[in-house]
């Protein structure tokens, strides 16, 4: 397969303002979820080593390189994705975010950071994913990640990927399963499948952590649902169904070779611990069996 060559090794730019309007809405709630260092979340989400990492799945599962490729990204947030896409690897990106309250100012943190990398805002459309203002098959490539389980519909929104997806086209959702024994948002254990009441008390009186937010997510999303949901798209033949990182998930846990963003901080002091116990590999296997695999990286093409 063919990979883009980055054609610029420029971070972001970022002015004191906006890294500070970042920090003040999404850092210091990341604390208050997950008790996540708010200038390393802040740093995190602002990172363009991330979409490097993003880009490189986005090949690896596509086998095409996005280079002058039409993307869209469902849930854009600040704009990193599109910055470095854009301006690093020669493709031609747009994107899609909320504006409404709640959103912490994503959209218009988002018209900034464009701004200040000289790109045209506009590139990026209020609106959400369930209704995406775009002609169907438009789109060589649609990409999300950490935005499924915070949609009103999750199925909406996968069926309108697919819809403004291009025959030939690649399809990248990435989310947490709530099938696993983690949760990013709060960064700690997770029971799968357990109902949302069940999780807020324990946030609530366990871990004494507000669980206002956890009444939001769509816990509903776990390997087997979002199986039910592409089904009928694979069964009529509309869709080719790649996997959902199986692979990826694989590698990571067995040689630690994955960025510890946010609150995987954890997560990767309890694989070293795996590891020294020599019990990582049976662990790997065991979650692969039960499909309790996070973050599912959902991999589509739309057929010809």
């Amino acid at each position: 397969m063919s990979q883009s060559v980055p054609q610029s090794s420029a971070q972001v730019k970022v002015s004191k303002d906006v890294w500070q309007q970042v920090h003040d809405t999404y850092g210091l709630f990341t604390w208050k979820t997950g008790k996540i260092d708010p200038v390393k979340s802040t740093d995190d989400v602002l990172s363009s080593s991330k979409v490097d990492e993003q880009v490189a799945l986005l090949e690896r599962f596509s086998g095409q390189s996005i280079r002058g490729k039409k993307i869209l990204e469902v849930g854009s947030g600040f704009g990193v994705f599109l910055v470095v896409t854009k301006k690093k690897y020669g493709a031609e990106p747009y994107g899609i975010e909320p504006s409404e309250e709640g959103f912490d100012g994503s959209f218009g943190i988002s018209q900034k950071i464009l701004e200040a990398n000289g790109i045209d805002p506009k590139i990026v459309t209020e609106g959400v994913g369930e209704s995406l203002p775009y002609p169907d098959s438009c789109f060589d490539f649609v990409f999300s990640t950490n935005v499924l389980e915070h949609v009103r519909d999750p199925k909406a929104v996968l069926a309108e990927a697919i819809r403004v997806c291009r025959p030939g086209g690649f399809i990248q959702v990435v989310v947490p399963s709530y099938g696993s024994f983690y949760d990013g948002h709060y960064a700690c254990l997770y029971i799968p499948y357990q109902p949302k009441w069940f999780w807020s008390l324990w946030l609530k009186y366990g871990l004494k952590r507000d669980p206002t937010f956890a009444k939001t997510l769509r816990t509903e999303i776990n390997y087997f649902s979002i199986k039910n949901i592409l089904r009928p798209y694979i069964d009529s033949g509309e869709i080719e169904f790649l996997g959902m990182g199986e692979e990826v998930f694989r590698e990571r846990m067995t040689t630690l070779k994955f960025t510890p963003y946010a609150g995987l901080t954890k997560i990767r002091k309890l694989l070293e611990l795996a590891h020294r116990l020599k019990i990582v590999t049976a662990l790997t296997w065991f979650l692969l069996l039960i499909k309790a695999q996070s973050p599912l990286i959902i991999s589509i093409r739309k057929k010809v």
